[in-house]
Order: C-alpha cells, then sequence, then structure tokens
C-alpha cells in the first residue's frame, strides 16, 4: 500500500500527509470565531418557537419519516433544500424543506453541499 509522503506547512514545519499543521488548526479555529461574532443567532435567523411548531408537524407525517439522503435513518429535523439565506419567502416555502438526519447526513453532506454554492 502506498502512503503520501509528508509535506512542508508554511510555517516551515514537516507534517505527516494525513494531519493538519497546529498552526492550521488554530487559524481555521480563530476564523471560525470572528465569523460567529458576526453571525446572528438561530432565533433572529427565524428558527424560533413557531418553526420548531412547523418542523415538527412536518417531520410528523409518514411520508417525511425517514432522511431524504436515502440512508435509511429516522430523520429528525428539517433542511431547506435549497439555502434561504436570509429569504423568509423561501424559509417557510415547505417544497423547499426535506427531511433529515440531524448526523451525519445534515452535520457533514449537506454542509459540504452547500459551501459549493
Amino acid at each position: 500500500m502506498a502512503t503520501r509522503p509528508p509535506h512542508l506547512c508554511t510555517c516551515g514545519k514537516i507534517v505527516p500527509a494525513d494531519q493538519r499543521c497546529a498552526c492550521q488548526v488554530i487559524r481555521d479555529r480563530a476564523r471560525k470565531a470572528r465569523f460567529d461574532q458576526t453571525r446572528p443567532s438561530a432565533r433572529e435567523r427565524g428558527y424560533d418557537s413557531k418553526w420548531e411548531k412547523e418542523s415538527k408537524a412536518f417531520l410528523a407525517m409518514p411520508q417525511h419519516r425517514h432522511c431524504a439522503c436515502g440512508c435509511g435513518r429516522v430523520a429528525n429535523m428539517v433542511d431547506h433544500i435549497i439555502p434561504h439565506r436570509g429569504d423568509k419567502r423561501l424559509f417557510w416555502d415547505r417544497a423547499n424543506w426535506q427531511p433529515m438526519a440531524a448526523s451525519p447526513c445534515h452535520s457533514s453532506r449537506k454542509q459540504r453541499q452547500e459551501r459549493q454554492l
């Protein structure tokens, strides 16, 4: 089995191929912390008691019992197919909702898809 060689980080340290340098981890954490300071809270983005009530009703429907990705897991959250990005009309459009399992489907697959948009 061939393995990839270590790589040289921008800080000058040699890092194994399957790992990230500590300076990169620290830099990413700082960047995410800066972003979180300016991001509105979930309630401010529309995920309030009305959303909780509507999403629970959506998931209670028999056709929305399982995750839309096809993994077979029981859905426990509602995902927006097209990211609403603050658009209230798109946020409340039930045709834009899909049932998903929070982990790993929404936590990894869906987030990866949205980053590509």
